[in-house]
This record gives C-alpha cells, structure tokens and sequence, in this order.
C-alpha cells in the first residue's frame, strides 16, 4: 500500500500567480486509470518483475458502492459546508455565495452547482422577528410609562434611556467578542420589558 501510495503522488507541480487569479499546473503523477495501476511494479522475483495486475485485480469504481448521492434525480457530489465553532453562519454563507459564480464559470460544461439546504434564511428570519420583538417591547415599556405616570417630560426619560441602554449593552458585547445571536437578543429583548 505504501508503494501505491508513493507511486500515486497527487501534487501540481506549480502555479501560475497572476494579479487575480492562482492557475496550478496539473502536471503531476498521479495514476488515473487502472492500467496505469496494473503496472506497477511491486517486488522481482528471479530477476523478472512482479506487477500490481499479477496479484490485484484493478477496477475503476467506487470504493463504496453502497454509498452515492442523488440531487433532483441526478447524480451528484454532495458538498456539506459547516462551520468552525465561533465562525458567524451568515456571514460564512454570504461569502460561500459571493465566491460561487467564480467557482462555476470554471467547471467543465454540464457540471452545475446547486446549493441544496441553507440555514441562513431560517436564522435570518427569526433574528428578524426578535429585533421587531425588541423594538415593540421598546414601545411599550414606554407606552406603559406614559400611562402610568401620565406626564409627557417622564415618558422621554425611558424612550432615550432604553435604547441608549440597548447601544452601549451592544457596544460591550463587540468589545468582549459575544455574538448578536437569537439567544442575546431575546435576553435583551426580556430585559427591557422589565
């Protein structure tokens, strides 16, 4: 196997660094069909040698084949993204979407690129609904004031004093590195209608 593994060297032999563009040289060893396989040589015996087809029998297939992969009824390679632990989903998704056009306009023709499943528009939306949560619990805390006290000068002191509360909170969350997630906004959408 070892043999194998070092006859089979999967590595460009350069690049070309352009001012946008990285192109690498494909001109590498790797073995790519089964005769190329069949003829390694593995060992000499009585002075002839002993080949990888006098031993093995070589087929191009699947390594698996109860494993493959369907999409919309079409062969496919399923490619599933995730993210690193403290990455930002959203924006890791974004900048997957901005690098796609460039990825398949050098696809050879008949390869297309479909994006599955994204959980960005699930996460979008419900950080959506907890900010209009948040700002609806901002008017009523101060609708409360107002009719509780029933003066107008006692009802500008929460209407600026909880939105700057809410500025300078997110402000030492970007400090400490804490995330905007669903999670901090319902806490601080919990705590200011308290």
């Amino acid at each position: 196997c070892t043999l194998i593994s070092a006859s089979n060297v999967n590595q460009p032999k350069g690049n070309f660094d352009g001012p946008t563009r990285v192109s690498m040289l494909d001109a590498n060893d790797q073995l790519r069909s089964p005769e190329e396989y069949a003829n390694l040589i593995l060992a000499y015996k009585d002075g002839a040698p002993l080949r990888l087809k006098d031993v093995a029998e070589i087929v191009d297939g699947a390594e698996n084949e109860r494993l493959a992969a369907w999409a919309n009824r079409n062969q496919a390679v399923l490619l599933n993204i995730q993210r690193q632990p403290g990455a930002n989903v959203i924006d890791v998704v974004d900048r997957i979407k901005a690098l796609l056009p460039g990825i398949t306009d050098n696809l050879p023709a008949g390869l297309d690129v479909v994006v599955l499943t994204d959980r960005t528009q699930t996460i979008r939306a419900s950080v959506t609904d907890v900010q209009h949560e948040l700002l609806i619990a901002i008017v009523l805390v101060v609708l409360v004031t107002f009719l509780f006290l029933r003066r107008f000068s006692a009802t500008i002191i929460p209407s600026i004093a909880v939105p700057l509360s809410l500025v300078g909170t997110f402000g030492v969350m970007y400090l400490a590195g804490f995330s905007i997630n669903n999670l901090t906004l319902m806490a601080l959408t919990i705590a200011t209608g308290f």
